[in-house]
């Protein structure tokens, strides 16, 4: 529930890029400072001096092939804002009519505003993290608008905005806050209002920025289970509540992250499993077992991927399906028995739950088609060996089966996947079997009808 002024600073897009001139050095060689441009952009983070961070030659290093290493670099900005750049490579360019080289530095992690010795240094930090795709899982709710005849109201409702807070351990506290961000130009006769949501952490204890990292990746992968979609923060900040009350100096350190680009569209909110108005009551509990179960972690990251949309299919898709529900049974539920008696455990547990569409027949499918590409079989070997659509439409039984597979595991019961499922119009839920699966008419986000109507189509349109 806070408003953001400012006329200058946003949040980087990936056609963005936000550039620092300034002066940098090593740690422990503080009288080699040369002059320098860092360019940052979500997918790349590269640093341009005119002159080597290093004391030896820089021939020698071009000469025998060696890539030094950097854990932390130094910087002080144009601006006068300390940065510390972490884990860089260097890489030299030459040109023997010119008196100085230039040297790139492809860099993994930027800090601006402290200059910190390492990843594991500790300080009394809170964080703040953004990502695209949460205002459209967790509505701000901040802007209201109505039109009358000629009169048209627009309102910032920050009282009412949206606000969750959940106790996670006995140090760490989670938040999600919708806000407001209010800009302009240097006129006056632009304004843009932009509602976003936040995730935020507090801590009773220090953290460092690994801690911090840690912690929005786990909410990351929870984010992209949600949406069914790779999800990555696009910046996130450490306050530090040491110097949070003293308005001379500058509390907050902006962590930007080299990541992959992905091809996921956060505006199509109608394709995410489930949003929090979805499961309101239950997140609290929910987002505490996410964060808590530590039998999930090693595996987690491996079982969103499993079931996340591809764009293609192939028979190595089945295998890593089969492959998730196999490790996912014996880790959960027991060890030791074979693949037709898993599922057919599952089916009986989850027989409540009505867009699971596996039959006796796709069970006695699922296991010879296993053992036929696992092992190369040769043809005849195996009696219900499926291939081409047949093994795709088995694979999309599958992707369901694991679905409600994670959700019981991190606290939904039967009806409460239902419900999920009943108000997702995802298309990855379709039916194959011919049966319509039920939508509910009440949408937990109110959008436009027509925009209703369209998605309902994709019942029928493979993914």
């Amino acid at each position: 529930m806070f408003l953001h002024y400012d006329k200058d600073e946003k949040i980087l897009n990936m056609e963005e890029s936000k550039e620092i001139k300034g002066l940098w050095w090593l740690p422990n060689a503080s009288d080699n400072q040369i002059p320098g441009t860092l360019n940052i952009r979500n997918d790349r983070i590269v640093l341009e001096t005119i002159g080597s961070l290093a004391e030896d030659n820089p021939i020698l290093h071009f000469a025998t092939g060696k890539v030094p290493q950097y854990d932390v670099i130094w910087g002080i900005s144009s601006e006068a804002k300390e940065v510390s750049l972490f884990n860089s490579y260097e890489s030299m360019s030459f040109n023997t009519a010119c008196p100085f080289p230039v040297a790139r530095y492809s860099v993994q992690v930027v800090a601006i505003g402290k200059h910190i010795s390492s990843l594991d240094e500790v300080g009394n930090y809170d964080i703040k993290a953004y990502f695209e795709e949460l205002p459209y899982w967790f509505r701000p709710n901040c802007l209201h608008f109505n039109m009358q005849e000629q009169k048209y109201t627009f309102c910032v409702d920050l009282n009412n905005a949206n606000h969750v807070t959940v106790q996670i351990d006995d140090d760490c506290t989670l938040s999600l806050v919708g806000e407001t961000n209010i800009s302009h130009d240097k006129t006056g006769m632009r304004v843009e209002v932009e509602q976003i949501s936040t995730l935020k952490f507090a801590f009773s204890n220090l953290i460092s920025m690994r801690d911090a990292k840690h912690k929005i990746f786990v909410f990351e992968q929870f984010l992209s289970f949600a949406t069914l979609a790779p999800v990555k923060y696009k910046r996130f900040l450490l306050i530090d509540k040491d110097k949070q009350n003293d308005r001379t100096k500058n509390y907050t350190i902006e962590i930007y992250d080299e990541k992959e680009s992905t091809l996921s569209k956060p505006e199509r909110f109608w394709e995410y499993l489930f949003v929090d108005e979805t499961i309101k009551e239950s997140f609290p509990t929910i987002i505490k077992r996410w964060f808590t179960e530590k039998d999930m972690f090693p595996i987690r990251a491996h079982l969103i991927d499993s079931v996340g949309h591809k764009g293609a299919f192939c028979s190595t898709d089945f295998l890593t399906i089969i492959q998730a529900i196999d490790g996912f049974y014996c880790r959960f539920r027991k060890d030791g028995i074979g693949l037709k008696q898993i599922l057919s455990n599952l089916k009986e547990e989850l027989k409540e739950i009505s867009i699971l569409e596996i039959s006796d027949y796709d069970i006695d499918c699922i296991r010879d088609s296993r053992h036929y590409y696992s092992h190369l079989l040769p043809p005849g070997k195996k009696q219900n060996v499926v291939d081409g659509h047949e093994l795709y439409e088995l694979n999309h039984k599958l992707r369901k089966l694991l679905l409600c597979c994670i959700l019981n595991f991190i606290g939904f019961n039967n009806n409460e996947i239902n419900m999920i499922f009943s108000k997702s119009h995802n298309s990855y839920l379709r039916m194959i079997s011919g049966k319509e699966r039920e939508i509910k008419d009440k949408e937990p986000i109110i959008i436009n009808g027509e925009i209703l109507a369209v998605t309902q189509k994709t019942e029928v349109v493979p993914e």
